[in-house]
């Protein structure tokens, strides 16, 4: 049986991450870096680098063992990129032991100056983690894609016994503080989670009409598989991942072939919680017409006293999601495709 693909999910291998803002004393050029360790077919294995310019763009380096890709986009991030370099990513450490955070990182930046942070934590004291979506699409103002970024095991860097040895060009950086102590501990506002999953929903850079023949009912991209009950009938989207699933249901299911209106849950490891919207598909002037927004926003799972007041409903964790909305355009007998996001944050 053959059916139509109405949109492409995508899941990008980002593992690790931390970053490590510095905004309230930026560096002439840069106010943060966010290093990230990616294994991934398309990608390879290895480390990146996002730097956050003060002019709301980034840069981006990649460390030589990865797939450097020149097309790759940086829409989410502000106002997008502006270069892509691969290069030399030293000295690199990325681990935690005994409760504590360990990272570590070299590289030369565009401007040929040495980059070289050190973190180091050394309390004793146990810390309690959180499990939060990003809103790392707040801002971004031309979004190709829903960025579902689940970070488990989230926290923020202590500031008792940590050494912290951050320079750019042999001058220190002053890492920013979170202005309260979280769980009885004064904190950097340097945060990371050394268990990622990305979830590209709706990727908008496909143009082209995608009719695939199913297997079993099913159709795999990568290790996303898209579910149909019947013909261009889509029940469900799984993205298989080495520990578990992350999985789009649809309300009813999402029928291309018909007029509805339904509902969406995207829904991740339980202590995630979970993203939950709306759908139409409207039939008109022999084309098909689809809205998606995630109208509901997210669920949270808060596992303390603190995640209770951050990640409460009218929180921005919560709530920026909402603001998200996907149109699409699908003309059946040309076999193209326009679609766009728009962020009405």
């Amino acid at each position: 049986m053959k059916c139509i693909i109405p949109f492409i999910i995508k899941y990008s291998p980002i593992k690790k991450l931390i970053i490590v803002p510095f905004e309230k004393n930026p560096d002439e050029i840069y106010k943060g870096f966010e290093l990230q360790y990616i294994d991934g077919k398309e990608y390879g294995q290895g480390y990146r680098i996002i730097a956050y310019r003060n002019d709301n763009y980034v840069d981006v380096y990649d460390d030589n063992s990865l797939i450097y890709n020149s097309e790759e986009k940086f829409n989410v991030a502000l106002n997008g990129l502006n270069k892509h370099i691969q290069t030399s990513i030293n000295n690199v450490e990325f681990e935690a032991n005994n409760n504590c955070e360990l990272v570590s990182f070299s590289f030369i930046d565009i401007e040929n100056r040495k980059i070289d942070f050190i973190i180091k934590e050394e309390s004793k004291k146990k810390t309690i983690p959180m499990n939060i979506l990003a809103p790392i699409g707040f801002g971004t103002k031309s979004p190709n894609f829903l960025p579902l970024f689940f970070l488990y095991n989230f926290d923020f860097i202590r500031k008792n016994k940590t050494i912290l040895d951050c320079k750019i060009d042999n001058k220190q950086v002053e890492v920013d503080k979170f202005p309260l102590p979280m769980n009885r501990q004064f904190r950097y506002y340097a945060r990371y989670s050394n268990q990622c999953e990305l979830v590209e929903f709706a990727n908008t850079e496909y143009t082209s009409l995608m009719e695939v023949e199913l297997d079993n009912n099913g159709y795999y991209m990568d290790n996303v598989e898209y579910v149909f009950e019947k013909e261009n009938s889509l029940s469900s989207i799984i993205i298989h991942l080495e520990d578990g699933s992350i999985n789009c249901k649809f309300t009813p299911s999402f029928n291309i072939n018909e007029n509805l209106v339904g509902n969406f849950k995207v829904i991740p490891k339980s202590q995630m919680g979970f993203i939950a919207g709306n759908y139409t598909i409207e039939h008109k002037d022999n084309k098909i017409y689809i809205k998606i927004i995630p109208s509901e926003g997210w669920h949270s799972v808060p596992n303390s006293f603190i995640t209770k007041m951050i990640l409460k409903p009218n929180s921005i964790f919560s709530k920026w999601s909402k603001k998200y909305e996907f149109t699409e355009e699908i003309d059946v007998t040309k076999k193209l495709v326009k679609s766009n996001w728009k962020n009405n944050n």
